[in-house]
């Protein structure tokens, strides 16, 4: 068998893992995943982003000059956002409670059974029979002469005070006809509309394609014109937002430098050689290699980071190099055939392309994972591109040099090293003064100081985001200027976690009183408690089945029935609780 059999094989059996990585191949476009996995504080960060944050959701702001505008606005956006069922699943510009009722009662209702067993105790006789007529006096004595307008519209609404939950509880959750701090600042002029998606938007693509559909919805809803002659402002953040400028930068990073080291790669080649087959032959082995690269990287990582995409500039550079070499051996001895200029460079191309895999494996044993595969795949590249450049890329060239040709004495003579002229005087001193000059500068440089080393995680945010840009701006309208710092607590049952909560919040009333904190928020008070709403169940049921004499009463001292909404909807939950 001839030693060309086993090459043809290779050319056969090479397109099989290649078409496997790329079938396997996937982008990662997550900021997250480039941070060092084995750090605590990224390790929190991604359960939190795994069970609290929402990867669907998408964060809007409405900002004009006056408050009535920028209602009208929020809601007309979230009246249009809401017709389309088969691309938003929920859309929220304001509190629950007010646009459902409904939930306002649940949620009290809930709070209220979570309660130790002594604060319900004191509720059921809050609202035993001989004390309704005296709580409803007093709440009607409240109406008459307080000028509160918080007061006003709860008692209107709630004359029994189920609202008044005990201090332990409202701590955590937002008081009855409050939280519009968490949808719109204080003057009213800066409005949240938050969108969730009804898909999973897996993919940067599906971000990309939902995204711009709500754009156009938005502008439907707010047409441009209205929005420049309103002075409306609109802004979009969130993870569909930032995994659509991150694809997006990435994609325009690849190919603008691919293409622009490409056709660098072009024009020098062209200047020194004057010669389109070998230039355009070279170009298609770059892409090859390019694309071959990315295929074994899909087959050895599966994902590739966005990071790591920055491989295939730094690829180029080197690979073409070895073609380079390989075609300027085979100008200056034309008499030698492809296999003789092969073994004579490829040992030097081989250890050079050893140096640089090395020097580029590594980054591996720094700690952040996107610059330790684009060291990878920079090292598989450079292997592949050193095999592609010493096997394929002069044969197609000079056919005609394929096997050796028969030497002579004259050929060994005319082909012998000839000693280099040596440099002209000028040219000497020319090379003496550049040296001089670049060791100059570098000693300026380095006595001027040493670069400032940014070490926030701006750097890995793209130029000119407006989804960074639209963040930051509800931070400052918001005032939320201060990142807080979340503490994530884990257990094996609803009262595991309890019982770490308790142990932790004196913690952090300590760390208050010293001045290491602000202040905190813990979710005590909503956390599931299912021993004290097991021992409240019965009480529970008890004022449920009274209903009828709550009502006679209100309605007697002078209370609508419209006003006891939210009375009948705790009562109903309390009720549905009990037989549960």
């Amino acid at each position: 068998m001839s030693m060309s059999s086993p090459r043809r094989w290779l050319w056969f059996v090479l397109p099989i893992p290649i078409a496997l990585g790329l079938a396997r191949l996937r982008f990662d476009v997550e900021v997250l995943n480039l941070l060092p996995a084995g750090a605590p504080a990224v390790q929190g960060l991604k359960i939190y982003q795994q069970h609290f944050a929402n990867a669907r959701e998408l964060i809007l702001y409405v900002h004009t000059a006056d408050s009535e505008t920028t209602e009208s606005t929020a809601r007309a956006i979230a009246e249009r956002l809401r017709r389309e069922t088969n691309l938003v699943a929920e859309v929220t510009w304001q509190p629950p409670w007010l646009e459902h009722p409904a939930q306002t009662a649940e949620l009290i209702a809930y709070l209220w059974l979570n309660q130790p067993q002594e604060a319900f105790g004191q509720l059921t006789h809050r609202l035993a029979a001989t004390n309704l007529n005296s709580l409803l006096a007093t709440a009607r004595d409240a109406l008459a002469t307080s000028l509160s307008p918080s007061d006003l519209a709860r008692l209107s609404y709630d004359p029994f005070g189920l609202t008044s939950l005990p201090e332990g509880a409202t701590g955590s959750a937002p008081r009855f006809g409050e939280g519009q701090e968490m949808f719109a600042s204080a003057d009213g002029t800066f409005r949240l509309v938050f969108v969730k998606a009804q898909s999973e938007l897996a993919s940067y693509r599906e971000c990309a394609q939902w995204l711009q559909a709500v754009r156009q919805m938005v502008n439907e809803a707010v047409p441009p014109a209205q929005q420049s002659a309103d002075g409306v402002a609109i802004g979009y953040t969130g993870r569909p937002a930032f995994v659509t400028e991150i694809a997006g930068g990435m994609e325009r990073d690849v190919t603008t430098s691919v293409g622009g080291t490409s056709l660098f790669i072009a024009m020098l080649f062209w200047l020194a050689h004057r010669r389109w087959r070998p230039m355009l032959w070279l170009l298609a082995l770059l892409a090859l290699i390019l694309a071959g690269t990315l295929a074994l990287g899909g087959l050895i990582f599966g994902t590739v980071n966005v990071v790591s995409m920055g491989f295939a500039a730094i690829l180029l550079g080197l690979a073409v190099d070895y073609a380079v070499v390989h075609y300027q051996e085979a100008l200056a001895h034309p008499d030698l055939s492809v296999p003789e200029i092969r073994r004579a460079i490829a040992p030097s191309i081989f250890w050079a392309a050893v140096t640089t895999i090395t020097a580029f494996l590594v980054l591996n044993f720094g700690g952040l994972p996107g610059l330790a595969q684009l060291g990878s795949l920079v090292g598989v590249g450079v292997g592949l591109s050193a095999l592609v450049m010493i096997f394929a890329f002069l044969p197609p060239l000079f056919p005609d040099r394929k096997h050796p040709r028969p030497k002579t004495t004259e050929t060994n003579q005319a082909h012998e090293p000839k000693p280099s002229p040596p440099l002209r005087p000028i040219v000497s001193r020319s090379v003496f003064v550049g040296t001089g000059l670049l060791i100059f500068s570098a000693s300026c440089a380095l006595l001027s100081g040493h670069p400032r080393m940014d070490a926030t995680a701006n750097a890995l945010r793209p130029r000119n985001s407006q989804a960074y840009a639209a963040l930051e701006t509800i931070k400052q309208q918001l005032n939320q200027k201060r990142e807080p710092l979340w503490l994530i607590v884990a257990g094996r049952n609803e009262g595991e976690v309890a019982r770490r909560l308790g142990q932790v919040a004196p913690l952090l009333d300590e760390a208050v009183s010293y001045h290491l904190l602000s202040g905190f928020t813990l979710p005590t008070a909503l956390w599931p408690r299912p021993e004290l709403q097991a021992a409240n169940r019965a009480a529970a049921r008890q004022l449920a089945s009274e209903r009828e004499l709550l009502h006679v009463c209100a309605l007697s001292n002078g209370f609508a029935s419209n006003s006891l909404a939210l009375t009948e909807g705790i009562l109903d939950v309390w009720q549905k609780a009990s037989a549960a």
